[in-house]
């Protein structure tokens, strides 16, 4: 039971958080979301969580995947092309205008800072690849995210480009440079290796902060919303969160396939090309200066559905890829082990 628990805390911790969190916005008030928002400030949080993370990427890992580049520029173009267009073909089915602008801030984010390469480790996959769409797709947010929401959502909502921009560079971009730089002295990176896990856990700690407020703001945005949300609303964006992320995955998996890439390389770039952050999401849907009171604070809503649905469906996709890889190896040894015996009987 203990173990359970150390495994999957996050994933306990991320669920309670949110039904508490949607249940307090619901039946609280304005200036309880208020003090909330005095209390955490989602720009500092992102630029304290990917700091964090960028100090704990061994950059040494990246070269593997510049060697063999095809699963990197595969995932690449999975996690900043093909993810959108997908959530942009779901965009019409939505019931509320909220949810339209959240599936689409979800997957115009970049990969995860920690959930790509953990999961990737866990399938005994590279993570070279994962590590390395990991930093470019972080480092170039706060151009590639500006663009893609310019581009689907210009009818439907208006917003400072250049201020997006902006955040994005300082919230972003400058805390995984930074980070990266601190790694160049050996005894920083040293021991930021020996604390990798720790790293990782209160980064993780940070990121159920603004989520506790990105839950709190969707209650008080359905408590307070003149449309109204439905369960229908909810059912649709939550199946089309999944919908996302399982083509985005399925289709890497199989062109990866298609072009003959190594087990190890093909669920690494899956991994990497499917997978999107919450904390640069809840920062864009919740930062006053990026919308403005553009009339979206329901917006939070698919993206902690993308983010959890992603969680309990990766782990199983890991579990279930290690055990046939380690099935694979196996066979493959035994045939080598046979070959010998096979010369030598003739």
């Amino acid at each position: 039971m203990f173990a359970f628990l150390r495994r999957r805390w996050f994933l306990i911790c991320i669920t309670l958080v949110i039904v508490i969190g949607v249940y307090a916005g619901h039946q609280g008030s304005e200036e309880i979301l208020s003090e909330l928002k005095q209390f955490i400030r989602p720009s500092w949080l992102t630029a304290i969580v990917l700091f964090l993370m960028s100090l704990s990427l061994n950059s040494e890992h990246l070269l593997t995947s510049i060697k063999k580049p095809g699963p990197l520029f595969l995932s690449l173009a999975t996690n900043i092309i093909l993810v959108p267009l997908i959530a942009w073909g779901l965009m019409p089915l939505q019931l509320t205008p909220d949810f339209k602008i959240g599936l689409i801030i979800m997957a115009c984010v970049p990969c995860t800072l920690c959930g790509a390469s953990v999961w990737t480790r866990r399938a005994g996959g590279n993570d070279g690849v994962s590590l390395m769409v990991t930093m470019i797709t972080n480092g170039a947010c706060f151009i590639t995210v500006p663009f893609w929401i310019l581009l689907i959502t210009s009818r439907e909502i208006e917003f400072d480009r250049f201020e997006m921009i902006t955040k994005l560079f300082y919230a972003a971009m400058l805390p995984v440079i930074i980070g990266q730089i601190l790694r160049l002295n050996h005894r920083i990176a040293k021991f930021a290796d020996q604390i990798t896990s720790k790293l990782g856990t209160i980064a993780l700690v940070f990121v159920l902060l603004m989520v506790l407020l990105a839950a709190v703001q969707t209650g008080f945005g359905i408590q307070t919303s003149q449309l109204g949300i439905s369960f229908a609303a909810v059912a649709i964006v939550w199946i089309s969160c999944i919908a996302v992320h399982v083509t985005g995955f399925v289709l890497n998996m199989f062109l990866g396939k298609t072009l003959h890439f190594h087990p190890r390389d093909r669920i690494a770039s899956a991994f990497a090309g499917s997978q999107k952050t919450l904390p640069i999401a809840v920062f864009l849907a919740t930062d006053p200066s990026m919308f403005g009171n553009a009339g979206i604070p329901s917006a939070v809503f698919p993206m902690l559905m993308f983010h959890t649905s992603q969680f309990f469906i990766d782990t199983i996709l890991a579990d279930r890829h290690r055990e046939k890889y380690l099935l694979l190896e196996e066979d493959e040894l035994a045939k080598r082990e046979a070959e010998p015996v096979s010369a030598c009987k003739q």
